[in-house]
Parts: C-alpha cells; structure tokens; sequence
C-alpha cells in the first residue's frame, strides 16, 4: 500500500503534518517512535499520548472523577468512599479490583463510570486502592489479604454506612479474591457480584496456557524478584495483542477531530500504563492455586489453615460475563453459577470485552442499568426523605 492509496499510513502522515502544524518544536511521530523503541518500552503510550493531546487541543483525561474521600488506610492500601447526592439503599457496596492495576476503570470517566452510575441509583459506594506495593507487601499471604485487608475493609464500610450487610462487587483477580473472602469470611455479606471473574481456571484461556507449570516457574520468578515487576506484568498483557499495541495508535491519529473517541482512548491509554508490581507471595500463590493446579475452583486452596470452599456463599449471586473476554473466558466465569451453595443466582452476558462491561458505551445504557435494578432488589431500602 502506497501513501497515494489513502490507507492507514497517509492518514497517519497527515495527522502528523496537522501536529507539527499545531506544536512547533515538538518531535514528530516518527521521532516518538524512534525514542520508544530505543527505550524498549513495552507501550508507547507516554511518547505518544502528549503528541496526540496536543494535536487534538485535549489535556489530561479526567479519569477518577468521582467525588471521593479516603475514610481508611491500612499499609498501602486505601478504603474510598463515593456518597450519592441521595441515599436510596442502606445496603452498601464494597468494589474489590484486582491487584494488577488501578481500581479506577470502575471509575473510568464521567458519564461512563460505573461508581458515578451507582452513586446516582442511591448507593453508598466504596471501593479498595491497593496502593503500589513495595518491600513489605512482597512477603504478604493470601490470609493476609484476606483476613487482613478485606476484612478491614468490609468492618469499616458497614461501621461507615450503619448497615448490618454491604453487596461485595469483586472484577477480575479482584473477584477471585473476593469470592475466597466470602468463603472464608461469610458474616456481612448479603449480596455477591462477580464481574469478569475467573473462577474454573482449567478455561483460563492464554494465561492458562502461558503459565503451564512445563513451561513456567513461578518460584524461580519470585525468588528472583520479590514482587513481580511492572514490565512483566505490561509484556504479558502486550502479548495478548502484539499487533494492536501500534495499530490502534493509527486509528486514533485518522480520528483526531473526535473529542469523545480521543478522550476515551486516551483515558483507556493511561489506565493500561498505570501498572503496578504483583505483590509476590500473593502472586506465587495465585500462579500455583489457580492456573496451573486448578485448586480454587475444585476446593483444594488453602489460605491461613483453611480451605477455600465456594459452597459457603449461600447469599444471592450476581455472575457478569463477557462475550468477548480473553482474559477471563465466558466457561471460566460461568463456573461459578454450579460451585456456590447459592440459591439465588442470575447470569447476565454481554457482547463486550473484559474491559468494556466498565467502560464501554453501552454500559450506562445496557449493563449497569441491569445490574443496578438486580441489587435494587436485594438491597435494604431507606425510607423516602
């Protein structure tokens, strides 16, 4: 393909001519390129984001909006509240997100935040930071976590709210976390919603396949490391789609003039890179328990001297998957429904990805709107006024 064809490379030039118009003394994409490669950067992304806001006349994407406050520390971790304008449900919500990175895709922008979305049906929201892990967290456990800071966490929210009960939200590894705290700790929780949680990782899907005990040694990797770098964890998910790491830059440059699309994969740009390292004993742990023996799922995980049996969640269940999810397959989620002691249980599918049941458009419209009726239902309500 030729410039003259109009193809993705014309359009790509183009933009860069309208960005050197728009930034005298700025590098050029090219130049942008040549410095990340240089670096060996796993993404792009701080090269070439400031090229893009500046020729798109954009600043910072205002993710993490939200009006919050921070109402609990334990080591690193924070517990964060997000109060309605109106309290609808005395019943809170705890969000529980995995460990790899920022919690604030639930907090992605506004009007497509899905803590924004709940605080507007009425809910009192928290959600747990786990902070940037250092030389401390390196040697916590699973009952450490657990026992430690997720319980802490759900005592102050309901100490917080005045509720005997709070919905736990778990996504992702989150999810996973949160479904053994259930288990292990059951009193306080009234609800359970599993969104993009894997669970039966026999269809763990790549990771299953990239973490095969044959072919990875997770011991060797902590041993050596302590926590699990940022760089491992940000090649591993790069690899996932080698190719779109630079082609998806090229649609975005074609489509400069569209504020909202800019603004979104920008927002989705910063919150890929705003990776941190895998605390890693937790890590080891969940390597061995999960992907490559399966002992989660079947029964046989061990935290603190105790087995992790999904069969003690017996509260209503909420099971959220996505049609298009790699990184927590459909068969994976859709475990969970035979392995609790629930009666209650409701699986909701949509044609997104694991990151779009958070972010995509059709959240506010399609998904949430459902997810909100469904714990309307089984949430305490507060009178009117």
């Amino acid at each position: 393909m030729t410039v003259a064809d109009g193809g993705p490379f014309s359009r790509v030039k183009g933009a860069a001519r309208k960005l050197a118009d728009m930034a005298e003394g700025t590098a050029t994409i090219g130049a942008a390129w040549q410095r990340a490669l240089r670096d060996r950067a796993v993404s792009p992304t701080r090269y070439l984001a400031p090229l893009v806001k500046r020729a798109a006349g954009l600043g910072d994407p205002p993710v993490n909006s939200t009006p919050k406050r921070v109402v609990y520390a334990r080591g690193g971790m924070k517990l964060i509240r997000f109060e309605p304008a109106v309290r609808r449900f005395r019943t809170p919500i705890l969000f529980v997100y995995s460990l790899i990175n920022r919690y604030y895709i639930l907090d992605f922008l506004p009007g497509r935040s899905l803590i924004e979305f709940m605080t507007q049906q009425g809910f009192d929201v928290y959600a747990i930071d786990w902070g940037t892990p250092g030389p401390v967290e390196q040697d916590m456990t699973w009952e450490d976590l657990l026992g430690g800071f997720v319980e802490a966490a759900k005592r102050w929210v309901l100490k917080l709210s005045g509720a005997d009960d709070l919905t736990m939200y778990g996504y992702c590894m989150g999810g996973t976390m949160a479904l053994a705290a259930a288990a292990l700790y059951p009193k306080g929780v009234r609800n359970f919603v599993a969104q993009a949680t894997p669970v039966d990782f026999k269809h763990g899907g790549i990771f299953t396949t990239w973490t095969d005990p044959e072919f990875f040694d997770v011991d060797a990797m902590v041993d050596a490391y302590g926590n699990v770098p940022i760089d491992l964890m940000e090649s591993g998910f790069s690899m996932m789609a080698p190719v779109q790491r630079i082609s998806k830059w090229f649609e975005v440059f074609r489509r400069l003039d569209d504020r909202e699309f800019v603004t979104s994969f920008l927002a989705m740009e910063h919150w890929a890179a705003d990776n941190v390292p895998f605390p890693g004993e937790v890590y080891r742990q969940y390597i061995r328990d999960c992907y490559q023996e399966n002992n989660f799922f079947e029964g046989r995980m061990v935290v603190g001297g105790r087995r992790v049996d999904l069969r003690e969640i017996h509260g209503p269940l909420l099971v959220l998957v996505a049609d298009n999810d790699t990184i927590a397959p459909p068969p994976s989620s859709e475990a969970l429904l035979g392995a609790v002691g629930s009666t209650d249980k409701t699986l909701l599918r949509f044609p997104v990805g694991h990151i779009g049941l958070s972010t995509s458009s059709k959240g506010p419209k399609v998904i949430w709107p459902k997810v909100a009726a469904w714990l309307a239902e089984r949430s305490e309500p507060l009178p009117p006024g």
